[in-house]
């Protein structure tokens, strides 16, 4: 079993959408995936028309004394989700408390579910450390977008986590210019492809599903196929 997270550099650069899409695309390409929200916004399930699901979460039934893996979501045989959970913002910090006391919580958890699972994603928040708590991970991918912003937050980040350039527009002067950059300055890190920026992936939410679902012949939903492939390899090369 494979975990793989993403991160955003900052908020609002596409984070869950692109883990929908990922989900769904490795799945299609035969590999068993859950995908775990740890996101209070808990929003991950809207793209797989879950919207409806109620309070009913892992962060929720840790907080009611509930078995945390019977929250989960059959998609398909091989598609699970596990949402967030509908919490307020201190039953979410009540739950970033319990992460940071016990930080292996998630490790534990990991090793329970590797017999069931080829993947698990899980889509990381911004700023609660106890929530990417979650145990051993080989690709801990941060997402950015080609914009000053990021530009600025990779400067000021030590790291060596890949990134991967999301809404990548090849018609913007300003997006070729940082990613030219960021080649030569983090050309070990930067993941040799990008996801272009694509109006299906947004409409895709609209209509509560992933993107490849909604759109297989998008160009968005190519690069998510692209992207699964890449993972399967990467798998491979650091087994």
């Amino acid at each position: 079993m494979t975990s793989l997270s993403m991160r955003g550099v900052r908020g609002g650069v596409g984070t869950t959408s692109l883990m929908a899409a990922l989900g769904y695309a490795l799945e299609s390409l035969g590999e068993r995936v859950l995908l775990i929200d740890m996101s209070p916004e808990n929003l991950l399930s809207l793209h797989f028309n879950l919207r409806d699901s109620g309070k009913s979460g892992w962060a929720r039934a840790m907080l009611d004394d509930q078995d945390w893996y019977k929250q989960a979501w059959g998609l398909t045989p091989t598609l699970h989700i596990l949402p967030y959970g509908r919490l307020s913002a201190q039953e979410s910090m009540s739950i970033e408390q319990q992460l940071i006391h016990d930080p292996q919580i998630w490790a534990r958890r990991q090793a329970s579910l590797a017999a069931n699972y080829d993947w698990l994603l899980f889509d990381l928040p911004q700023r609660l450390p106890g929530h990417a708590a979650i145990g051993p991970c080989l690709l801990p991918i941060q997402v950015a977008e080609a914009d000053a912003a990021c530009h600025v937050l990779l400067l000021q980040q030590a790291g060596s986590n890949p990134v991967l350039v999301n809404r990548y527009d090849p018609g913007s002067q300003l997006q070729r210019d940082l990613l030219l950059i960021w080649r030569q300055y983090y050309a070990t890190r930067l993941l040799p492809l990008t996801v272009h920026a694509d109006e299906a992936m947004r409409e895709a939410l609209a209509f509560k599903q992933p993107v490849g679902q909604y759109a297989p012949e998008s160009l968005a939903a190519q690069d998510a196929l692209s992207l699964a492939t890449w993972c399967l390899a990467r798998r491979r090369e650091m087994a």
